[in-house]
């Protein structure tokens, strides 16, 4: 298992590399295809392999809230190099994990997401997770004591 630290270093390296933590602009500057298919409304994304050239799929039917997670989601599987046997993120599945590659997937986007932020600048811990697109329920993965120094 990746540590919680390898994860945020790892998350930081692809934020600076990158020059932005937008899910979608990280993959276009990396050159991982980002496609859309009709997954139903259950299935918020996918990550796999297909001949060694990565590819994320997300539903055609996420609102953009729900893009740029399910994008920052997969790209942890990604970066974490978890290969093809993830589980698809679906939202019968969005609940806090302890450990394995969907805790170190969510650890990833909730890193990324929050990757030169100074929570500082908000009122609330509800703001600062609106501003940078972290669903409610990952919450759990903010270590906020260290965002807070």
């Amino acid at each position: 298992m990746l540590s919680k630290q390898w994860i945020k270093h790892k998350a930081h390296e692809v934020v600076y590399k990158a020059g932005t933590n937008n899910p979608i602009l990280i993959c276009e500057r990396n050159h991982i295809p980002v496609c859309h298919q009709n997954l139903g409304r259950a299935i918020l994304g996918h990550y796999t392999n297909v001949n060694r050239i990565p590819l994320i799929t997300l539903s055609a039917q996420n609102d953009e809230f729900e893009d740029n997670y399910a994008c920052a989601h997969e790209l942890g599987h990604h970066y974490c190099q978890h290969g093809n046997n993830t589980e698809w993120l679906s939202r019968n599945n969005l609940r806090f994990n302890t450990f394995g590659s969907e805790y170190e997937a969510n650890k990833f986007m909730v890193d990324m997401m929050l990757d030169g932020i100074n929570a500082h600048d908000f009122e609330t811990k509800e703001q600062l997770m609106k501003y940078c697109h972290i669903p409610a329920w990952a919450e759990r993965y903010i270590d906020w004591d260290l965002l807070i120094e």
